[in-house]
């Protein structure tokens, strides 16, 4: 296990001034597409990001424009809200996934698969309770990349690697830095003052047992999001049918999430 893993959290800079922005803009009451557009195009690196991602398959623009007004009516306002916030607590930490053997665009579409099945999976069933997941959905991951450069300095990749084929990504995580990737990242979100209704379903996403019943039911929902989003292997059968029997021994909407992996599938396969 790397004992010194704590260094690498140590120089986590401070958050631009466009999470203020954003943050102010969500919490308006007169907002719209065209404010959120206006912020979003004033930041290049931002507007690429979202450019990026809305090429990703996942997404059916129905033959129309690619930009970001008809990004907003195929998802929400609060979902491309989220996902531009999400965007910029990530751009905050240099990217290094080379010990995870994907890319950051391959980082990118795993985020946003995740908070894409909150977006539709509960939509229609829990309004409140979606556009609260949506941004924990995207950074419970925000910590691999720093993972990954302590994994890559220390030379262990290969036996790294090797440990996520014999068990899974999290064990693995466990094993060599101590924490898992949920822990580390609600760590981090708690040194940059996020709210606990963002920091608890993250830290507990992987520890159901010891989650405060307040939160467990988030904590669920994104264990569930993220075995079927996995970085390495999106939308496996093997794990979208381990999250059906999670969510059928839960008692949580099964039929939704069947359905909203089924329509993600669909339009992977009218985009191919």
């Amino acid at each position: 296990m790397i004992k010194n893993f704590a260094k690498y959290l140590q120089n986590i800079p401070n958050l631009p001034e466009i999470i203020l922005e954003l943050d102010s803009f969500r919490k308006s009451k007169n907002r719209n597409f065209k404010q959120l557009a206006m912020i979003i195009k004033n930041d290049k690196n931002l507007h690429l990001d979202i450019l990026k991602i809305m090429d990703f398959q996942i997404f059916d623009f129905f033959n129309k424009p690619k930009n970001i007004q008809n990004f907003i009516s195929i998802t929400s306002l609060e979902f491309v809200c989220a996902l531009a916030t999400s965007l910029c607590f990530c751009r905050s930490i240099k990217t290094n996934l080379f010990s995870y053997a994907v890319t950051f665009d391959d980082f990118l579409y795993s985020n946003t698969l995740s908070m894409l099945i909150v977006e539709m999976w509960l939509k229609n069933s829990d309004k409140k309770l979606k556009d609260e997941l949506l941004i924990p959905a995207f950074l419970q991951d925000l910590a691999k990349p720093l993972i990954s450069k302590a994994i890559s300095e220390h030379k262990l990749t290969e036996q790294f690697l090797s440990e996520i084929n014999n068990s899974n990504m999290s064990k693995a995580e466990e094993k060599f830095i101590g924490f898992n990737a949920q822990r580390i990242s609600s760590n981090i979100l708690k040194n940059w003052g996020l709210s606990h209704n963002i920091i608890f379903p993250i830290l507990f996403s992987k520890d159901l047992k010891n989650c405060p019943n307040e939160f467990r039911l988030k904590a669920l929902i994104l264990d569930i999001v993220t075995l079927v989003s996995n970085l390495r292997e999106p939308l496996l059968e093997s794990n979208i049918k381990k999250a059906i029997n999670e969510i059928e021994l839960f008692g949580l909407d099964s039929n939704g999430f069947i359905t909203t992996i089924s329509n993600i599938n669909d339009n992977i396969k009218s985009n191919s």
